[in-house]
């Protein structure tokens, strides 16, 4: 049985090449409850069951691989990172607090312990922590990346020595294919002091050393992105979604808040999550997930999928049902933040005929210059440029017109501005567009304690304010780059 079992696990693999996802989850279900003697393997079972979406199924396998590798601080920081990734940080950080007692003198326990604490919002047990990590012996290796966590998690102040510290290890990191990466976040932790300092030109030019450090090592086309937005604003009008065959789905759990990075798609998430009706929030990326069938988001494919397979839509809306409860359970409403959702709009609104939307717009300086000084873990690979940040927010422009005008009034444009300067009208708007009961005390979302994963975890947890909004003149003249990309 336990070796029938493991043969099953490259049959997993080859349905996941296949793009079926629900064929990938029903075999690595079976291997589960074999429970055969995989030891590290335990680890590629966990990966491939998150990368579907069956996340009670990824932290199982992951935990069966600590217990056959108690030793492997790897097989520890799988764990962790599946369980964080998830939303389920305070289980996260329980790992953490094994990994550091059974390892204290491993940096890379102690920068996870520390990093699952500052999404937690305990800022000061989370710079104690990465202390550690940067003291730890071999820390060094790992500091600049802990050191760009302490800066996310403080406001530097005059003769603050964490910039000396850093300064003085920027020369022992080159550029390198060993040491760029961390340079590069190094660069970002400096950007971030220098700019709390208030100095401009410094903060820039370490932002911007940091920026195209990455920016070397990835294959963004521009070109590319920008036919992909031609596809689908001349591919997906209503006559050719009305066209596509009808899916049955009549669920209205999901809220999708999106729009640009540092938009303030977190406060709106943050807000929602307040509200006693909605169970929780985050970046899901499920409906990607769900749509694996598909094999890709063009009017083209879509509608070669829906000839293919009349019941498709329908059961796409299932899989992305079914992977919400099973992150979430199967009470309340669920906010979805994927940020990426302007690029296959149409499609999710005929899965999901009853989703509401609400896109966060915001002034364009603002966005770029807030999404040039965070150095976004994956998925933003746009933003290492300004100029190539500029055309993407031209496509994103485009976009929004389109599908405001094709999607009328399921969605619901925020201006941020307007936001945060009359709170109050614009929730019993968002409320009433996702049909949630007004409830007293959400303009208060900042205490509501949960765990923020993303780049805006420190602004979620302060006061509506609007001091940042003009933050970003400071740098006009330096994302010249960008203003002129973006306008074409």
């Amino acid at each position: 049985m336990s070796a029938g079992a493991a043969a099953l696990v490259p049959a997993a693999l080859e349905a996941f090449k296949a793009r079926d996802r629900d064929r990938t989850a029903d075999i690595l279900s079976q291997v589960v409850a074999a429970h055969p003697p995989l030891g590290r393997s335990w680890g590629a079972v966990s990966r491939l069951a998150a990368a579907v979406g069956e996340i009670g199924l990824a932290v199982e396998a992951a935990r069966r691989q600590v217990t056959a590798q108690p030793d492997d601080a790897a097989a520890r920081l799988n764990l962790g990172q599946i369980l964080a990734q998830n939303g389920r940080v305070a289980e996260a950080e329980a790992v953490g607090l094994d990994f550091v007692r059974d390892q204290p003198q491993n940096p890379a326990a102690w920068h996870f312990l520390g990093t699952c604490r500052a999404q937690l919002g305990r800022n000061a047990e989370a710079i104690a922590d990465l202390r550690r990590a940067i003291a730890s012996p071999g820390g060094q290796a790992g500091a600049a990346w802990a050191w760009l966590a302490i800066a996310g998690a403080k406001t530097f102040t005059p003769d603050d020595p964490d910039v000396a510290a850093m300064q003085a290890l920027l020369p022992t990191l080159g550029r390198t294919p060993e040491t760029r990466e961390a340079r590069s976040a190094l660069q970002y932790a400096l950007g971030k002091a220098w700019d709390d300092l208030g100095q401009v030109d410094a903060a820039f030019a370490a932002y911007a050393e940091g920026a195209a450090i990455v920016d070397a090592g990835r294959t963004v086309d521009p070109d590319e992105t920008d036919a992909f937005v031609d596809e689908v604003i001349s591919g997906f009008d209503r006559p050719r979604l009305a066209a596509l065959p009808a899916s049955a789905i009549d669920s209205d759990r999901p809220i999708f808040v999106f729009g640009l990075p540092r938009s303030g798609t977190t406060m709106i998430e943050q807000l929602l999550v307040s509200h006693d009706a909605v169970t929780d929030g985050a970046e899901l990326n499920l409906f990607r997930t769900a749509a694996m069938p598909i094999r890709g988001f063009t009017p083209t494919l879509v509608e070669a999928f829906g000839a293919r397979s009349p019941g498709g839509f329908t059961a796409i809306g299932q899989a992305y049902l079914h992977l919400l409860e099973e992150r979430f359970g199967p009470e309340g409403r669920v906010v979805d933040k994927t940020l990426n959702h302007s690029r296959y709009l149409g499609l999710i609104a005929h899965v999901l005929p009853k989703a509401r939307f609400i896109w966060l717009r915001r002034e364009p300086g603002a966005v770029a210059w807030s999404c040039f000084r965070t150095r976004f873990a994956r998925g933003v690979d746009w933003s290492w440029s300004l100029s190539h940040m500029g055309r993407y927010f031209r496509g994103e422009d485009r976009l929004h017109a389109h599908w405001t005008e094709v999607l009328g009034h399921a969605v619901l444009t925020v201006p941020y501005e307007s936001f945060v300067e009359d709170p109050d009208p614009w929730i019993a708007r968002i409320l009433e567009h996702v049909g949630l009961p007004f409830q007293e005390g959400l303009k208060d979302f900042h205490k509501t304690e949960r765990a923020v994963v993303t780049a805006s975890f420190a602004q979620v947890r302060k006061p509506l304010y609007t001091t940042s909004r003009d933050a970003w003149r400071r740098y006009e003249r330096h994302l010249q780059p960008f203003f002129e990309a973006y306008a074409g």
